[in-house]
């Protein structure tokens, strides 16, 4: 008999610990499951950040230029190891230094005002940004006075883009009535065909703006 009731404890005592611990884990699965559910991806991060930018009036106008290339968000707001990727690989931009030189030779070509120089310093300078080779402050700063002469250099946004467009398909040595666009370029004309009926009425190309507020020193 006491060995009978030796066995029948042990064998009870076995199950309750696995059901504890499987208990134990689906709770932990479950509450995992909440968290990620309810903290916002990277994407919507973004995109929160974006609208929130876009109610400062000189944020809101270069969105208007620079999301003609990146399409539905503000590379300044890109993980550091990406940005950073990217100015290697699109601009052989390898630091700080190369940077300066990078966007000096975007902002004074040697040629008048164009919005293929123009714009792409702006999308430079938010990649600086994340990349950490620039702050926020120092980015808009520098943007500024870019997109000033994009005002004055252009009568509306569609003016804008389409010099851009004829600027890159003649960069990329393609028909310049569109036949041989790549899928960049195709890109491209979509983020503009959707900030015709989304920003841009929003957004008027002449809308005034005031340089950015210096950062406050802690």
């Amino acid at each position: 008999m006491p060995v009978v009731l030796g066995c029948a404890t042990f064998g009870t005592l076995i199950p309750v610990r696995v059901l504890a611990v499987a208990a134990f884990v689906g709770l932990v699965a479950v509450v995992w499951a909440i968290i990620r559910w309810r903290a916002p991806s990277a994407a919507q991060h973004r995109a929160t950040r974006l609208a929130s930018d876009s109610g400062q009036p000189l944020k809101a106008w270069a969105q208007g230029a620079f999301l003609v290339v990146t399409g539905d968000l503000d590379y300044g707001h890109l993980p550091p190891a990406q940005a950073r990727q990217m100015l290697i690989h699109w601009w052989e931009t390898h630091g700080p230094h190369e940077l300066l030189s990078t966007l000096d030779g975007l902002e004074n070509p040697d040629r008048p005002d164009n919005a293929w120089d123009l714009l792409r310093f702006i999308v430079v300078a938010r990649l600086a940004t994340a990349a950490n080779y620039l702050s926020d402050d120092e980015a808009w700063r520098s943007i500024y006075p870019v997109a000033r002469r994009l005002q004055a250099s252009y009568r509306s946004w569609p003016d804008m883009t389409q010099a851009y467009v004829v600027a890159r398909r003649q960069w990329k040595g393609a028909a310049t009535d569109g036949s041989e666009d790549d899928g960049g370029m195709r890109r491209i004309l979509d983020n503009i065909a959707n900030l015709r009926e989304g920003l841009w009425e929003r957004v008027s190309w002449s809308m005034p703006f005031e340089p950015p507020e210096p950062e406050q020193q802690s």
